[in-house]
């Protein structure tokens, strides 16, 4: 029941979370990436500096919160840009694909079991993934946001890869340490180079969306805590299906009832794939 819990809240915040981004860059016409993600990173690190017990920070763990400083740092700022040059659903959606990294990851390299359901329900997820991808026939894909939406994927996937990796190195240690010290990298570089390219419209943007970036940040950081703690308890390559799979069903509502974006029919019959998926992962 736990399980399930963590699971649905994962699902759940990374959804909300894209609303926040949204209703960020149309306040701002998609300007103040740097200082949105800075504070979304910010709010992010206090979250697992009030919820850290004890802490006990060992230098060890360094690379690692490196190495997803950088992931996390990417998807911030790609995620908010495609956002502000593409459709939602389309853009959360495509993003979906990262978490096939950590799924593979799992698979090859951690030898996690192999479910009945499993094959059929990846596969089953993978066309799913395509149908609702598949722009209607007047809506314009830009390069632009294909290359936002590759960098996001890529960002994303890699944050969760990294997580397990630190996890399974330090036994499940150190779990809050080394977000506090990733999350502060990114905090630095994001407000840092706000200074030298946001320095006159800061204020503004501040203003504008200080209380999305707050929310934003505390559910990132939830998030991110349910994660490492939800792979220590099942497989990766269940898990990660399973979060694409709920995502696509959130993703579908928002979009229709919050934003009034349309899917086409192949669209929405990708949707119904993406159900069905969710099923036979659970088998």
């Amino acid at each position: 029941m736990l399980n399930v819990i963590y699971l649905s809240s994962i699902i759940l915040g990374v959804s909300v979370q894209n609303i926040f981004k949204r209703q960020y860059t149309d306040k701002t016409s998609g300007k103040g990436i740097f200082v949105f993600g800075g504070l979304v990173s910010l709010f992010a690190m206090l979250f697992f500096v009030v919820t850290s017990k004890n802490p006990n920070f060992n230098m060890e763990f360094l690379p690692y919160s490196i190495g997803f400083a950088a992931a996390f740092g990417t998807t911030t700022l790609f995620s908010v840009l495609a956002v502000s040059c593409g459709s939602l659903s389309l853009t959360s959606l495509f993003t979906s694909y990262s978490l096939m990294i950590p799924t593979f990851y799992g698979l090859i390299f951690l030898n996690d079991p192999v479910s009945r359901g499993l094959i059929p329900g990846l596969l089953l997820l993978v066309i799913s993934l395509i149908l609702t991808n598949k722009p209607e026939g007047k809506e314009k894909i830009s390069l632009k946001w294909i290359i936002f939406v590759f960098l996001a994927f890529v960002g994303n996937g890699m944050c969760s890869t990294v997580q397990k990796m630190q996890q399974i190195a330090f036994n499940g240690a150190y779990k809050n340490e080394f977000m506090i010290i990733a999350l502060a990298i990114v905090t630095i570089f994001m407000l840092t180079f706000s200074l030298f390219t946001e320095r006159k419209e800061i204020k503004i943007y501040v203003k504008s969306g200080w209380w999305l970036a707050i929310l934003s940040g505390v559910i990132n950081g939830a998030i991110n805590l349910f994660v490492m703690i939800l792979s220590g308890r099942i497989p990766v390559s269940l898990m990660f299906p399973l979060i694409s799979a709920g995502g696509i069903i959130i993703t579908y509502l928002i979009s229709k009832f919050f934003y009034k974006e349309k899917l086409s029919k192949t669209q929405f019959a990708g949707f119904i794939i993406g159900i069905i998926s969710v099923v036979f992962l659970n088998i």
